[in-house]
C-alpha cells in the first residue's frame, strides 16, 4: 500500500503552490507552499482550504482550488524508480493499493498525469473516510478492499503521519526518504533511500 503524494508522485512544489494561489485568490492570508505542507495533515482539500480561509469552504472554493490544479498537475511526475518498483512487486504477485489524504478529484487527475492510472487495484482517498491520518481508518478500507489483513499489508509512506497510520493498523511502515521535503522522527524501523529498496523491504 502506497501513500500518493510525495511518495508515488513528486507534487512537493505543484500541489502546495495551487493551495496557496487559490487562497491568495480567495482573498485568505498569504502563504507558502511550506506553509500547506505543514497543514496536510488536517485531511483532503475542503479541511485545507478552510484551515486557511477561517471559514467553510464552499463549493465554489473547491472548483476555484481544482482550476489552479489542473495548471499545476501539468508539472507533476512519478518519482524516478517508482514505474519499476510497481512493476516488480506486481510480477513478484503483491496486490497494489493506494491510501491518500487526496480527494478522488485530486488522486485522479495526479495519477494520470503521473502515468501511474490503472496500477492500483484499490485507491482509498481522504474525502472517503471519516478521520484523517494518522487514524488506520482509510488504510484499513483499503485492506479491505484489497482482500488483505492490514496486519499482513505494508505502508509505504513519506511523511511521519503515514507511519503513524501504519503502526495503528498493525501494518508494516516504511519510510519513502527519497522525498526531499519534510523530515520524519524514527518512528519507522524501515526506512527506503530509493524505491528500489522497498522491494528487499517488502521481501524480508
Amino acid at each position: 500500500m502506497f501513500d500518493l503524494d510525495g511518495t508515488l508522485v513528486d507534487t512537493m512544489m505543484s500541489v502546495p503552490t495551487a493551495y496557496a494561489d487559490t487562497i491568495g485568490a480567495l482573498d485568505g492570508p498569504v502563504i507558502s507552499p511550506q506553509d500547506v505542507v505543514a497543514a496536510w495533515n488536517l485531511g483532503p482539500t475542503p479541511a485545507v482550504l478552510a484551515h486557511f480561509l477561517g471559514r467553510s469552504a464552499s463549493a465554489e472554493d473547491l472548483e476555484c482550488f481544482y482550476r489552479h490544479l489542473d495548471v499545476a498537475a501539468a508539472n507533476v511526475h512519478a518519482f524516478p524508480g517508482v514505474v519499476d518498483l510497481l512493476g516488480a512487486l506486481s510480477r513478484a504477485g503483491h496486490p497494489l493499493g493506494v491510501f491518500t489524504s487526496a480527494t478522488r478529484r485530486a488522486a485522479t487527475l495526479m495519477l494520470a498525469n503521473a502515468g501511474l492510472k490503472g496500477l492500483f487495484s484499490v485507491v482509498v482517498c481522504g474525502d472517503e473516510v471519516s478521520h484523517p491520518k494518522p487514524s488506520p481508518e482509510g488504510l484499513e478500507l483499503a485492506c479491505r478492499l484489497l482482500g488483505v489483513e492490514a496486519t499482513a499489508a505494508v505502508y509505504v509512506g513519506d511523511a511521519e503521519v503515514d507511519l503513524h497510520c501504519a503502526r495503528r493498523a498493525g501494518a508494516r511502515g516504511i519510510h519513502a526518504s527519497w522525498s526531499l521535503v519534510g523530515t520524519v522522527r524514527a518512528c519507522s524501523d524501515l526506512t527506503a533511500q530509493h524505491p528500489r529498496d522497498v522491494i528487499g523491504l517488502v521481501s524480508a
